[in-house]
């Protein structure tokens, strides 16, 4: 009797979802050691990136939940979902209006939907990431789980 395993393909989505959570997952956490740069809370992640606390959280949920669809077959899914709410919120993000209410003092232009603090270099990587990972989500088809029979599998590693 042939036993069937199924086993998880290293494939492109696979791969671009564990990175991205990965990367995302520590750029939330580092975030929380940042310390603040002025009256408003807002912080310089790396000298260029606006972050706050909730910035953080949701870098960090962003890169949990990249992390669990890279080990659980929904790669694809994330990142064709995820794709496309950076992509939009890169692209919304470039909207002043969507900044309210204004910082302590207008130090800044305010928090993006009332939400977080977001800056011109964190539009551009929200975009650059969000069409990349649009592009492997839907450019790079493919099941990421096949069923391999174990004795096949055993002549091929003797």
């Amino acid at each position: 009797m042939v036993q069937q395993r199924t086993a998880m393909l290293w494939t492109v989505n696979r791969i671009f979802a564990l990175v991205l959570g990965v990367v995302l997952t520590l750029i939330g956490i580092i975030g929380f050691f940042i310390p603040a740069e002025n009256g408003t809370g807002v912080q310089a992640l790396f000298g260029i990136f606006d972050v706050d606390t909730v910035h953080n959280i949701i870098h960090l949920l962003s890169g949990l939940i990249g992390i669990a669809a890279a080990f659980t077959g929904q790669s694809r899914t994330y990142n064709q979902v995820f794709g496309a709410i950076y992509t939009l919120l890169g692209i919304l993000g470039l909207f002043s209006f969507l900044y309210f209410p204004g910082g302590a003092y207008n130090t800044d232009r305010g928090l993006f939907l009332g939400l977080t603090h977001i800056n011109a270099g964190d539009h551009i990587l929200h975009l650059v990431i969000g069409i990349a990972a649009l592009a492997v989500g839907f450019l790079f088809a493919g099941s990421a789980t096949h069923p391999v029979p174990t004795a096949a599998r055993d002549k091929e590693t003797i």
